[in-house]
């Protein structure tokens, strides 16, 4: 595999992992490669068996294309679709907020991947900014792509492990009453929060955890102004079928798809 690409800079790195710029000499396209260190992940070989797996099985345009695979008895390359504009975390970082238009068609693209993995029983449950890869066109965001599946499970009943990140992380998760698909689609509706407002819609003051998840569980958050004064009612109406705390009553991938809010004209 090696021989086909020549490796550049690092553009990412993890806890068992960095991410360099490749270059695929027989197609001149340029690339990600994922290099797993096996010694950094001794005891986690099946969460990365797992990840890998789960990418071979999926294919979807919002959701990032493994390439290609090498392993050695070293280390594991995975080859990945180049995604050039970074992920989401930074372009909130810049932007702090988006416009309707922008926040729109990203979670579309991330609620269209959303469907499609839960229609294969397949939960992500890590979709925060840093997992979410997004393309532009000078300022303007043209598609956005869902990473990283290293906690990505089938379901077949209802989980119970406590994972994900804080801000993001589902009520029913913490209740620990047994989870499913839809913990994908609270985070989607923490995100779309973030987008339109630039903070999340569940904080702690003083940046407690146990504070943070009281709050969470709570299910009670609000659209202060000025910041949400501009911002559509349909968007909010989204949003409140996301964070619904219940999950029997709250929407599924395919529900956020099918929202008037992504029909609508907006103001521009």
């Amino acid at each position: 595999v090696l021989s086909r690409y020549s490796v550049g800079l690092i553009i990412g790195d993890g806890n068992f992992a960095v991410v360099r710029r490749c270059f695929d000499k027989v197609k001149g396209a340029e690339l990600a490669l994922k290099i797993i260190d096996k010694s950094k992940c001794a005891g986690k070989e099946h969460m990365i068996d797992n990840e890998v797996a789960i990418l071979r099985s999926v294919q979807h345009p919002n959701i990032i294309r493994l390439v290609a695979e090498h392993d050695t008895p070293a280390e594991l390359y995975l080859v990945m679709e180049l995604v050039k504009g970074g992920d989401l975390f930074d372009a909130i970082t810049r932007a702090v907020k988006f416009p309707e238009n922008d926040a729109r068609l990203m979670t579309q693209n991330l609620a269209s991947a959303l469907a499609y993995l839960h229609e294969q029983n397949i939960v992500h449950r890590d979709i925060k900014p840093e997992n979410l890869l997004v393309e532009f066109e000078g300022e303007t965001v043209r598609t956005l792509k869902v990473g990283d599946f290293g906690l990505a499970q089938k379901v077949v009943e209802p989980l119970f492990t406590v994972c994900g990140t804080p801000t993001y992380v589902a009520p029913e998760i913490l209740t620990e009453v047994g989870y499913g698909l839809k913990i994908d689609v609270w985070a989607a509706g923490v995100i779309l929060y973030i987008l339109l407002c630039g903070f999340p819609p569940f904080v702690s003051p003083s940046n407690d955890q146990e504070e943070l998840f009281d709050d969470i569980l709570s299910g009670q958050y609000s659209f202060p102004s000025p910041y949400w004064d501009d911002v559509s009612e349909l968007a909010r109406d989204l949003i409140s079928h996301a964070l619904q705390s219940n999950p029997e009553l709250r929407f599924s991938a395919e529900d956020v798809l099918d929202h008037p809010w992504f029909e609508s004209k907006l103001e521009e």
